[in-house]
């Protein structure tokens, strides 16, 4: 067992010399100007992007995410979190990390009306966000901001060594966000009209796509625009299980949306030995390929595979059997009962696992797990009910085992299972040594490789994979992937007519 996790963490803690732009304290290089070429290409580019004519255009009360994904197009945020999960500063010059605060140091973005942007209208455009319900929650750990000389001191609730990755909402001129129907200010490529039309930005310099936007009424007919040619670009989250691909280009983007078996910390389950047989017990790099479709990356830690890939870390994770088996032994579970289950004399490892249902990818899932399991020497029987109950049994601690799945933060935080309020925290036993070790690497007291060391001594819960969606696109435009998946469109300016169209 030493060998594998050995290999897990060597090639982490080898990355971790390279990768130190993720840690994030440090000011960033800002990119590279467009190439007259790059800027010719996009001046060619004709965009239809769809949009919803009864929800509002302002990103701080829109209810859909592709209303709030145009503010892409008319804002920009101070940092824009890239693909692998750094920080790439936007209006944002660089940012130091004091532990407790964050001071963003403002960089020279200009609205269309000429004016700067000022540490007010960051101010304002926070409070915006604060007030939002959508936003609201992924900047839960800022509690405040504050106006300074040459910048903005954001509070934080708690130490947060990646809090730059959240200063990606919008950022609007004050004043023009009041209220549904106002029309922001931004500093984005785009200005946007009352009527919804978009027009190039007079205070950018370098050429713009032509974007129109095109009216729809429900999401169920979006593949099918697309197909006609109505639309340029959609982007299926697969939140309902359901795998559906429409015709033409398509790529997939890995989410940060963490698939994982929760563990009931008692009984049997309450040996960290036990928990760690789970895991390898598990081959992810399946579950990822044929229960989820290949809408899934593995993982064989928590972290998102994309975040400072290296040597095998982000590679997957496959079972090893004969080592679940060996540890279960070693623990004293080496007799069978009648039933063919493993027993220690006192207590058999017969287990439950609890699923939603009313998804398709986790029923499959669950149950190509409860089979990996009993091959080891479990005796799991999947428990299959609807959401509600599902839900609710999981909130009363009623189970041993549930497949579950949590959107993480762009901050990467993994708060939702350490502390006692977290949404995935119920069943883990707050005083293990992992919970201290995931504060000690929030504060930037530890490094990344010292707490995969504490989570697999631990393995509070066991990770399986990282969901993907899937952009689908008209065949004469290639979209940016470099952001994360949490931007709809990303930096537009970005965006390219295929080759094959020219």
């Amino acid at each position: 067992m030493l060998k594998k996790r050995s290999r897990v963490l060597c090639g982490l803690a080898a990355l971790l010399l390279l990768c130190t732009a993720c840690t994030g304290t440090g000011e960033e290089t800002p990119g590279a100007q467009e190439s007259p070429g790059a800027q010719t290409e996009a001046a060619a580019l004709t965009l239809t992007l769809p949009y919803y004519p009864n929800d509002a255009l302002n990103p701080y009360f829109a209810a859909s995410a592709y209303n709030r994904g145009l503010s892409d197009l008319f804002c920009e945020p101070l940092f824009r979190v890239q693909a692998d999960y750094s920080a790439k500063p936007v209006l944002a010059a660089s940012a130091e990390n004091r532990g407790t605060s964050l001071f963003v140091t403002l960089g020279s973005g200009r609205f269309p009306d000429g004016s700067a942007v000022t540490a007010a209208d960051v101010v304002y455009s926070f409070t915006c966000a604060k007030a939002s319900g959508w936003y609201a929650s992924r900047l839960a750990n800022l509690s405040a901001a504050s106006a300074e000389s040459g910048g903005v001191t954001f509070t934080l609730a708690s130490p947060d060594r990646y809090a730059q990755n959240l200063l990606t909402f919008p950022i609007v001129k004050s004043g023009t966000a009041d209220a549904a129907d106002s029309i922001p200010a931004g500093t984005g490529p785009y200005v946007l009209a009352a009527d919804g039309t978009l027009t190039a930005n007079p205070a950018r310099d370098g050429a713009a796509a032509a974007v129109t936007l095109q009216a729809v009424q429900d999401e169920a007919h979006l593949t099918n625009a697309l197909e006609i040619g109505n639309i340029s670009y959609l982007f299926d989250d697969f939140a309902d299980g359901t795998y559906t691909r429409p015709a033409g280009q398509a790529t997939f983007v890995t989410m940060n949306s963490l698939v994982y078996l929760g563990i009931n910390g008692t009984g049997v389950l309450q040996s960290a030995g036990v928990r760690t047989a789970l895991y390898y017990a598990i081959d992810a790099d399946s579950l990822a390929a044929s229960a989820y479709r290949g809408c899934a990356e593995s993982a064989a830690l928590p972290f998102h595979p994309a975040f400072c890939r290296a040597n095998g870390l982000a590679s997957g994770h496959k079972a090893d059997t004969a080592l679940a088996a060996d540890i279960l032994s070693r623990l004293g579970f080496n007799r069978f009962d009648a039933n063919g289950v493993r027993t220690n004399g006192t207590a058999s490892l017969a287990l439950t696992l609890l699923v939603n249902s009313e998804n398709n990818f986790r029923t499959a899932a669950a149950y190509a797990i409860a089979a990996a399991l009993n091959e080891a020497g479990f005796f799991v029987t999947v428990e299959s009910v609807p959401q509600d109950e599902y839900l609710s049994r999981i909130a009363a601690g009623d189970f041993t085992l549930y497949l579950g799945e949590v959107k993480l933060g762009e901050n990467l935080s993994l708060s939702p299972f350490f502390t006692a309020s977290g949404a995935a925290s119920r069943g883990i036993d707050q005083t293990l040594p992992v919970v201290a070790a995931y504060a000690a690497f929030c504060a930037g007291e530890t490094d990344a490789a010292a707490f995969s060391e504490a989570f697999l001594d631990d393995m509070p819960f066991v990770p399986l994979c990282y969901r993907a969606g899937l952009a689908a696109y008209s065949a004469r435009i290639q979209p940016d992937f470099s952001t994360a998946a949490y931007s709809l469109y990303g930096d537009i300016t970005l965006w390219r007519a295929a080759e094959a169209a020219k």
